[in-house]
């Protein structure tokens, strides 16, 4: 009776898993694309190109989509069982090169932004000079670098058809993911997360240190205030997008590890259907990541959102003058 109860609840499981993987990517495609095409028009604007931060925010979105539709359209197309990145060994470590990197490279140039945005509110002149757009530059044709030797080892160790892994693209060998969840562990999720807390931390004290500075005037009462409100829509956006990426990513950093750590334990159908469901459900919710950005800073920036109002304006606008 128990072994029947169990086939069922495998039988259950299995398919809400499918389910989930189906819907649940095209949602999260389709809510970060939005997100990141509008993230795109903005920073691309004129008066943001020649801005830093800016710049890194115009990269992590276009290194966000990528990650997005690398990531999760051949999930979609599994679904519907045309996932050639599942049986094709090339399409396979192609796919899994471009989700590492582009997703490392997407975390990173949020990190640089953070950094930049902690330089420009430096009293130090050479602090404030680290600001500009050689070194951005530099910085993103680095992490491109560094991210592609780091892995480049997926062109060895990622194969396709695999039984009773995750993914049927995935590690051959247990020190090929070894090596894969922890170089994603750190350049990922923990280091950047780490430097962005303490950067953004760093950044919200400048900017009180400059507040305590400004002698109480007429002529300064309404920079005062306008400072004071930008201090707390920093504090809202660097906090909110560390603690979401944290969330987001650490659980399945964490069950990647774990998997890996058990991979030569005899486990019953039924833990391994639940054990697929719970790195299904993880996998998803981390590419929640790169679609985030854009709904965070509508939510708790006034200025970000006045761009959207202005662009949204201008499309109106502009599709009223061509309608007859």
């Amino acid at each position: 009776m128990s072994d029947s109860v169990n086939s069922t609840l495998v039988i259950q499981l299995n398919l809400f898993t499918f389910q989930m993987n189906r819907y649940m990517s095209i949602f999260i495609m389709l809510f970060g694309s939005v997100g990141n095409i509008i993230n795109l028009i903005i920073f691309y604007r004129p008066k943001h190109r020649t801005n830093p931060c800016a710049v890194y925010f115009f990269y992590a979105s276009i290194a966000g989509l990528i990650a997005l539709y690398s990531g999760l359209l051949s999930r979609i197309f599994a679904g519907f069982q045309l996932d050639l990145s599942g049986t094709t060994e090339g399409l396979c470590q192609f796919r899994a090169f471009i989700i590492w990197v582009s997703t490392t490279a997407a975390s990173w140039f949020l990190t640089y932004a953070t950094v930049d945005r902690y330089c420009i509110s430096c009293r130090n002149v050479n602090r404030r000079n680290l600001s500009n757009l050689r070194y951005t530059q530099r910085l993103m044709i680095i992490t491109f670098i560094g991210a592609s030797i780091v892995f480049a080892e997926t062109f060895y160790c990622y194969v396709p058809n695999l039984k009773n892994s995750p993914l049927t693209c995935y590690g051959r060998s247990i020190a090929c993911r070894l090596y894969n969840e922890i170089s994603s562990a750190l350049l990922f999720v923990f280091i950047p997360s780490i430097i962005m807390l303490i950067f953004g931390f760093a950044t919200v004290q400048n900017v009180r240190k400059l507040l305590t500075s400004i002698a109480p005037s007429a002529s300064t009462e309404t920079t005062a205030k306008t400072i004071k409100k930008t201090d707390r829509q920093l504090i809202q956006m660097l906090i909110i997008q560390v603690v979401l990426s944290t969330i987001f990513n650490i659980p399945l950093a964490v069950y990647r590890l774990y998997l890996t750590s058990t991979l030569y334990i005899l486990k019953t159908p039924l833990r391994s259907t639940i054990e697929n469901l719970f790195f299904q459900a993880f996998y998803l919710l981390s590419f929640m990541t790169f679609g985030m950005p854009f709904y965070i800073y509508t939510l708790t920036g006034t200025v970000f959102k006045n761009e959207c109002t202005t662009l949204f304006q201008v499309i109106s606008r502009k599709m009223k003058a061509f309608t007859p």
